[in-house]
């Protein structure tokens, strides 16, 4: 993982990461996925996303306009 990049997003749903991923690249924002799947059961485990600090407060504000993430 790149320096100065935060975990925004996870799931246990990779297309879910997919979904994000591909709505913050329309909206120029970089991010990468980065997948924790079980030694057993690759298809099993959590799906991590992160973005560049710098923009994460952003993409984050996207994802809750979007209804891809939770108001707080």
């Amino acid at each position: 993982m790149k320096e100065d990049w935060v975990m925004i997003y996870s799931s246990t749903e990779l297309f879910k990461a997919k979904i994000v991923e591909d709505i913050l690249k329309q909206h120029g924002i970089e991010s990468h996925i980065l997948e924790k799947g079980d030694s057993a059961i690759p298809s099993v485990g959590e799906v991590t996303l992160y973005t560049p600090a710098e923009k994460a407060e952003q993409a984050i504000e996207i994802l809750k306009k979007e209804e891809l993430m939770e108001v707080e």
